[in-house]
């Protein structure tokens, strides 16, 4: 049985940090069930949030409520101080772009018409692409380094220029604040590593969910750990990924250090827990 933790808070910013999007009590249920409970935590302006925890955590039912794809029970969030259900739809989409796990199928589209659609919260029905339309376009592939792939179907890239294209059309729409559902997954090592480095580059607020937690530690400012729907702990890696938390709510043993490049931790995992399966079994 793991014990229940209180949250637990840790984020040091200077007071005066403007904060980006606020989440306070924050729960929802389905079917019945508890998927959110009671959830708080804020984001400052220009930080990267790493939304972590096991399967089953509610780490994507969380994003689809910060992104408005289903409507939390109860709780407040705020967008740079306004409600977020008070935008409306377009207004929304101009302040929040998203990108999830799967790449969707767009068949025919090249990557630079793929990237085009971010234009569309700042377009009206029958308006034109403009000369300053094309040139954002273009700096969106050179930040992603795609420029040279712009006139390819975008069905031919590789997962992890698919993954690039999807961040250079969130970069075209020009949101304040950037949400993205596990987007190393199914990437290399390499791959992972560039797309987390290019979404610390783009100069906006970032959530993302992610499994890796040395990743999580080297890349993200502040870290919200979830088990079971509940935020266990907030703040930045060096406070979250503590031995003991990590061991409670992912049944792990580990140790953890100063990595030798940016001094969070380091996470070092312990392996045996099939052999040690078995001999339960056999007691």
């Amino acid at each position: 049985m793991k014990t229940q933790y209180n949250a637990a808070h840790q984020v040091n910013r200077p007071v005066d940090t403007p904060c980006a999007l606020a989440v306070s009590g924050l729960s929802w249920h389905a079917d019945d069930r508890e998927i959110l409970s009671d959830i708080s935590f804020s984001l400052a302006r220009g930080e990267m949030l790493g939304i972590i925890g096991p399967n089953g955590a509610g780490k994507s039912s969380l994003l689809r409520c910060l992104y408005r794809y289903i409507k939390p029970d109860s709780g407040t969030m705020s967008l740079f101080g306004q409600n977020i259900a008070l935008f409306s739809a377009r207004e929304f989409a101009r302040q929040v772009a998203v990108v999830l796990q799967d790449t969707p199928h767009h068949f025919e589209l090249t990557t630079e018409q793929l990237v085009a659609i971010g234009l569309t919260p700042h377009k009206g029905a029958f308006d034109f692409t403009t000369q300053s339309d094309r040139k954002r376009i273009a700096d969106a592939l050179e930040k992603v380094g795609l420029t040279h792939k712009a006139g390819q179907v975008y069905e031919h890239l590789s997962g992890g220029e698919k993954q690039r294209a999807l961040i250079a059309r969130a970069i075209v729409q020009q949101p304040s604040l950037l949400i993205l559902d596990e987007p190393t997954n199914h990437l290399d090592i390499r791959y992972q590593i560039q797309i987390m480095e290019l979404l610390r580059e783009v100069g906006i607020s970032v959530i993302t969910s992610i499994h890796d937690l040395n990743l999580a530690s080297a890349m993200c400012d502040q870290l919200l750990l979830l088990d079971e729907g509940r935020a266990i702990a907030h703040g930045a890696p060096k406070y979250v990924l503590t031995e003991a938390r990590i061991s409670e709510v992912f049944g792990v043993c580990c140790t953890t250090e100063p990595h030798i490049q940016h001094g969070n931790p380091q996470i070092s995992y312990f392996y045996g827990y099939s052999t040690q399966r078995h001999k339960d079994d056999e007691a």
